[in-house]
Formats: structure tokens, sequence, C-alpha cells
């Protein structure tokens, strides 16, 4: 499962006249049990479930929301384990 979660991290940097590699990137991670870790966003940050995605290697990725707070957290998990791959607050502009 870690290696999946990681292997969903990366960066990719292009123009038009350029394209760059893509590069693999490692970054410690939270994990717990699925159900927990669900959970305690659901009910400690009141997120809910907003998408639901299925990878190619069979996990799932949940975008949890509080649209009130304009909080999310991605979670990718399985039927036994759960990471999250990141949290923050809504923007309404990328920055990229």
């Amino acid at each position: 499962m870690k290696n999946a979660a990681v292997a969903l991290l990366f960066c990719l940097i292009s123009s038009i006249a350029h394209a760059q590699e893509i590069i693999n990137l490692t970054k410690p991670m939270k994990c717990s049990d699925a159900q927990s870790v669900v959970r305690h966003f659901s009910e400690v940050y009141n997120e809910k479930p907003l998408w639901v995605g299925k990878t190619t290697n069979g996990t799932h990725v949940t975008l949890m929301v509080n649209k009130d707070k304009g909080t999310w957290t991605m979670v990718e998990y399985d039927s036994a384990i759960a990471c999250v791959l990141g949290a923050g607050e809504t923007s309404s502009k990328p920055e990229i």
C-alpha cells in the first residue's frame, strides 16, 4: 500500500518546447487501519467524502471535504490500511 501511495506522488514539469522526465518522490505518510482513518477525519474535522476513485492498483482514493471550513484530506486505502496523501484548505485558484 505504501509503495502504491508513494507511486502516486510525482512531479511533472513541462513546457511546449521541452518536457522534463517524471521523477519519483518519497515523503513520510501517516497510515492506520482504513476505518479508523476515515472515521477520524469525519468525526474530528467533519469532512465527508466528496469524490472516490479506483486506482489501477486496485486501491481507492477518496477526497474528503468540509465545505463550511474549506478543509480537505486525500486518503488512499485498500481493505486493510489507509494513508493520508495530503491535506489542506481549499484555494480559489491554482498556484502552479
